[in-house]
């Protein structure tokens, strides 16, 4: 099946920034101490850990805008001939935000500074959407199950999750509903480049704690540069390296030995999991490259034995439930037996021969304790690479690969049949985005990102018996050794459900470009946008 999706994003009159908001701007005013405004002031912003320098000059009513500025810490230096400099320290521009400076220069020498800390209106008055920014310490001390940044978003208070990824695709998001809108209607990006699964609707697998920057939930009105879906924007952005080394390892684990037995299970869970990894960054070249890598791995193995089921003992294969029918093991029909509770009619040859793959039971009732077991490995790696080719250029390049390698239950314990209701699972997620960013003019800048997303998700199932294995005539079946069945009740054999054994690719790729321009007092985005997304998969149960 191939699906085309294109859409076109034009035009928009509000201070809107790069497409998905993986950037942010300043704006503000200049004054002299009498309120008047300062034309022709000189204002320079620069990204503190990685020297990055943008300028503009205020315009004639003193107004100015830096627009698709990175994330980060920020020093602003306002100067202009006959009055003092002033520098704003401490202004922390987070993923879409748009700070406001209003400065007073005094008159004086150019070479007289006057510093202020931390003096950015921080409240968003020039966008239309109610956004809730997570930054990175929340990320990395908030507990999260199984480190998922996911789970964050429901931070806002209009967010819900209502499930997540279906069985017969990766494991690669979660679905959310916002202010009442459905749980595939929410647009995710990532370094301002498309970060959706279209198949299902959920998010890429996003990076883990350690590598992600921030992220910002935006409901409500959005602006055209949000684009995709109507129901939210979660706008994520991945860390970059800077002028010092950073680095970070980490290592999370559970263990059953350390966990109290469930009251009514024969045994622990025999859970073990392991999650570690680590991250660095740094410069490449001081003010110039810089790199960041990271590596999560989790490793989980559980054997649990606690699910019951019920399978016919040796005395009722012969035909006697006496024992089944004294103990009220299940309701019966009492046409069906004879005087000794024995069956009147004889047992089909299909079902003995079926009953020789069950486990054996000596509970009058056939019960039997049951339970598939895990054993799974997850990675994940992020890679980026930044450049500042100069003051008006700056490139930058993220991949990032998710892994999910499940064996088959059947294969971990296969004197038990009735593992074979669980598959495996060889499933790869794979994100690319290349960005540009160009500033034409200190009025006009450029911001370009092409990207590709694919998943290949491949749901293999265990081996028993076919059909024609057991005396089953005329039953064709897709995937030798496979025989689905249900007994209601009693047990199951092989997958409950369609589209659960399956084969699946798809890819989305696509640009998207904006273009920001300041004219006096007005800011004016506009840009497009293109994606086409492929699937091919197969099912086989």
């Amino acid at each position: 099946m191939r699906k085309l999706l294109g859409y076109l994003l034009l035009g928009s009159l509000t201070g809107s920034l790069a497409w998905g908001q993986a950037t942010a701007q300043i704006h503000g005013t200049v004054q002299d101490t009498s309120g008047a405004a300062v034309s022709g002031a000189m204002i320079k912003a620069t990204q503190t850990d990685i020297g990055l320098t943008r300028t503009t000059v205020s315009a004639a009513a003193g107004d100015f805008v830096i627009s698709n500025l990175p994330l980060g810490p920020y020093q602003v230096e306002i100067s202009r001939d006959g009055f003092t400099t002033s520098v704003q320290k401490g202004i922390a521009l987070q993923v879409g935000s748009d700070p406001a400076i209003l400065v007073a220069l005094k008159v004086g020498a150019v070479t007289e500074r006057v510093n202020v800390e931390a003096n950015a209106t921080q409240v968003e008055t020039r966008t239309v959407g109610v956004g809730t920014v997570i930054e990175a310490q929340r990320i990395l001390d908030l507990p999260l199950n199984g480190r998922q940044p996911t789970d964050l978003i429901t931070l806002s208070g209009l967010a819900v999750q209502t499930g997540t990824s279906p069985g017969y695709n990766m494991n690669t998001g979660v679905n959310i509903s916002v202010a009442g809108s459905t749980s595939y209607s929410i647009q995710y990006n990532l370094d301002g480049a498309s970060h959706l699964d279209t198949y299902d609707g959920t998010n890429m697998p996003l990076p883990f704690p350690d590598a992600l920057q921030e992220f910002r939930l935006i409901t409500s009105t959005q602006d055209a540069s949000g684009g995709g879906h109507s129901g939210a924007a979660v706008n994520s952005v991945t860390k970059s390296g800077t002028n010092a080394f950073h680095g970070d390892a980490f290592e999370f684990f559970r263990n059953s030995a350390m966990n109290g037995r469930d009251f009514f299970a024969a045994r622990s869970d025999q859970l073990k999991r392991n999650q570690f990894g680590g991250v660095i960054g740094g410069p490449i070249k001081k003010d110039k490259i810089f790199f960041f890598a990271g590596y999560q791995g989790t490793i989980t193995r559980q054997s649990p034995s606690d699910t019951p089921a019920f399978v016919p003992t040796a005395k009722m294969l012969v035909g006697d439930f006496s024992d089944y029918i004294a103990n009220k093991c299940g309701p019966v029909d009492p046409g069906a037996f004879d005087a000794s509770n024995h069956l009147k009619a004889p047992i089909s040859s299909v079902a003995l021969n079926i009953s020789k793959f069950l486990p054996k039971s000596s509970n009058p009732c056939g019960r039997v304790s049951t339970g598939t077991p895990l054993s799974e490995n997850r990675y994940q790696v992020p890679v980026r690479l930044d450049y500042q080719i100069s003051d008006k250029q700056s490139i930058f390049g993220r991949y990032l690969a998710t892994k999910i390698d499940t064996k088959i239950p059947f294969e971990l314990a296969p004197n038990d049949i009735l593992t074979t209701t669980g598959t495996g699972t060889d499933d790869l997620g794979q994100s690319l985005a290349l960005g540009d960013t160009y500033v034409i003019s200190p009025t006009m800048v450029n911001s370009f990102r092409v990207f590709g997303n694919r998943v290949g998700a491949n749901k293999p199932a265990a081996q028993w018996f076919s059909p024609a294995d057991v005396g089953i005539q005329n039953m064709f079946s897709y995937l030798p050794k496979f025989t689905g069945m249900i007994v209601a009740g009693a047990f199951n054999l092989g997958v409950p459900a369609n589209f659960t054994v399956s084969t699946t690719g798809y890819t989305n790729f696509g640009f998207n470009d904006d273009i920001n321009l300041i004219r006096g007092s007005h800011q004016i985005s506009f840009g497009a946008s293109a994606m086409r997304a492929v699937l091919v998969g197969n099912s086989y149960a």
